[in-house]
């Protein structure tokens, strides 16, 4: 019987798919990719090594779709973010949020995404254009709020894509640092990272900003 317009054995693979991923990301961010074996995927996921092939050819494979997954979460939560009404400042804000809400709740993912993915998705990796698309595709989702905070004389005339994908640099730069351990632990890294990108951003004491208000 379909489901939500899908059938019993899509909804199933669905399920089995984020089963393995979750797993996979459990397993390369205590092991690392280069010494994470497939064998303790399909353990972890709780199904036969031979299973894993129904779903994918290799272990790059795996990883790829672990952190694809979780980025294509991230760009459903900021098409919610982008479609609510509010100002460019707001909206931003919330952007910023979400980003790093998704770090916080995953610390798997962070330590998979920051220790391990430049090798594959890194520059001159085997995913690195895949990802590559990914990373303005997301910038292309937050362009409207700069253009509309442009338009409403919130912010100075910039680029949008370049100031979206400012921002994403920003995020990804910082929290990299962070878990490397290279920022102090007191530090409030997306307020402080809002402050900076705002300031550079916004239109002096434009519509709906105080005087004197940096945040």
């Amino acid at each position: 019987m379909p489901i939500e317009g899908k059938t019993r054995r899509e909804v199933l693979t669905e399920f089995r798919h984020a089963e393995i991923l979750a797993a996979a990301r459990k397993v390369f961010s205590e092991k690392g990719f280069r010494d994470a074996t497939l064998e303790e995927i399909a353990a972890a996921a709780g199904i036969a090594k031979g299973t894993l092939y129904l779903y994918f050819e290799n272990k790059e494979e795996i990883f790829w779709a672990a952190v694809r997954e979780r980025l294509l979460e991230l760009h459903a939560r900021l098409k919610e973010v982008v479609a609510r009404p509010g100002t460019a400042r707001e909206r931003l804000r919330e952007i910023l949020r979400v980003r790093f809400e998704m770090m916080r709740r995953d610390e798997q993912f962070k330590r998979v995404y920051f220790a391990e993915f430049g090798q594959l998705c890194g520059y001159g990796g085997p995913h690195a254009e895949e990802f590559r698309q990914l990373q303005v595709e997301a910038a292309r989702l937050v362009a409207p709020v700069i253009s509309q905070g442009i338009k409403d004389g919130e912010l100075r005339p910039v680029p949008p894509l370049e100031a979206a994908m400012a921002l994403t640099d920003l995020v990804r730069g910082t929290a990299a640092l962070s878990f490397l351990g290279l920022h102090e632990n007191h530090v409030d890294l997306e307020q402080f990272i809002f402050d900076l990108f705002w300031q550079g951003v916004r239109k002096g004491d434009s519509k709906g900003v105080r005087k004197g208000d940096s945040k």
